[in-house]
């Protein structure tokens, strides 16, 4: 029935571990309809610290809507309506109380297609550090660049044109780990990460799944992978969608080895095929 993935450990003791873990942002039967339509029905779900959450369904399925939601980066929002709660902390994500810019800060989100500033390299993450005061002498600032950028595998490529090159300018791979970097380094509790490693080679994606695991030792992270066996490589848990509901949600392990519901086994079945 299964195919068999790449599994990037085994998580039966890992997710009894985790169970006490606490959540960064939690669901309770969360919907969210757009112009009256539905997309996301009923959604409980916590997201937690120091694990990998890969979200996986079809397209539609309402991932990148749930990542979106997550940080109330919707457009149309005057069109939105929500039922059930989504709060980050003890903050209503939804609520006229949120402080957007904060919520927007701590719980990051990458887009699959990259959108570094039009600024030089250095500029890039150095305008983050500065504007949230998280860094603020020029060495204070120098230093928070270089870690941000040699935890993203990007140091190498760029220290002789940090001044140099805008991060516009360089090669997708890199405007990726790019705007990842931008993130970490205003310190978010949260990394939302949407398909990083579509439209790369194998060795590029490869090396996203490593900094993605290792993410996962400071934030919470979710992803959406652009492949099955991605999201068995870097996944402590997974959460299967399908038009806009949480069908199931379990370690890695057990939604590809032994998932519950058909509908989950169908998925994966016919797209592992």
């Amino acid at each position: 029935m299964f195919h068999s993935l790449p599994l990037h450990h085994k998580t039966s003791q890992l997710t009894k571990d985790r169970v006490t873990l606490p959540a960064a942002i939690s669901l309770r039967e969360f919907s969210l309809k757009v112009g009256g339509r539905d997309v996301l029905c009923d959604v409980t779900l916590d997201i937690r610290k120091g694990e990998v959450l890969g979200l996986i369904g079809r397209t539609g399925a309402g991932k990148s809507v749930l990542m979106r939601a997550m940080c109330r980066l919707l457009q149309h929002e005057r069109q939105l309506a929500t039922t059930g709660s989504l709060t980050y902390g003890d903050t209503e994500v939804f609520s006229p109380q949120c402080d957007l810019p904060v919520l927007r800060r701590k719980v990051a989100y990458i887009p699959e297609t990259p959108n570094p500033f039009p600024l030089s390299v250095w500029d890039n993450i150095a305008y983050g550090l500065k504007l949230n005061q998280i860094a603020t002498s020029r060495h204070e600032v120098a230093e928070a660049v270089e870690t941000a950028l040699r935890r993203c595998m990007l140091w190498d490529h760029v220290k002789d044109v940090l001044h140099k090159r805008r991060g516009v300018d360089l090669p997708r791979h890199q405007q990726r780990l790019l705007c990842i970097a931008r993130s970490i380094s205003v310190q978010p509790e949260v990394l939302l990460l949407d398909r990083s490693t579509g439209s790369i080679d194998q060795g590029e994606g490869e090396a996203l799944c490593a900094l993605s695991v290792d993410l996962k030792k400071d934030h919470a992270v979710v992803a959406v992978s652009a492949t099955l066996a991605e999201t068995a490589q870097i996944a402590d848990r997974v959460a299967y969608f399908e038009e806009g509901r949480l069908v199931e949600v379990d370690s890695a392990e057990m939604i590809f080895t032994a998932a519950l519901k058909a509908e989950t086994r169908g998925f994966i079945d016919s797209t592992s095929a």
